[in-house]
């Protein structure tokens, strides 16, 4: 799964394909042009979620305590599956 994170504003958001979503500044903004690539434009910070992981700790939410960690990162500058659009 990947998330943007605006710098600007610092609203983070889930993208949908072919429906391009915005951060609540309009600085940053994205899709998925499919169910794995996406394009987003220079000023979105494209952040991951390992799905296995974060699936898991779905299922095993606690009910009480800090809750279940899942993995998560900071996608590259240079990344197979993302694009960078122009303004």
């Amino acid at each position: 799964m990947k998330l943007i994170f605006c710098p600007h504003c610092q609203d983070v958001f889930k993208l949908q394909i072919n429906e391009m979503r915005y951060c609540k500044c309009g600085k940053s903004y994205g899709q998925y042009t499919d169910n794995i690539n996406a394009e987003i434009n220079k000023e979105a910070i494209p952040i991951g979620f390992s799905n296995s992981t974060f699936i898991y700790a779905l299922l095993n939410r606690p009910e009480t305590g800090l809750g279940k960690e899942f993995c998560a990162f900071v996608i590259p500058n240079h990344c197979e599956s993302i694009k960078i659009i122009e303004d």
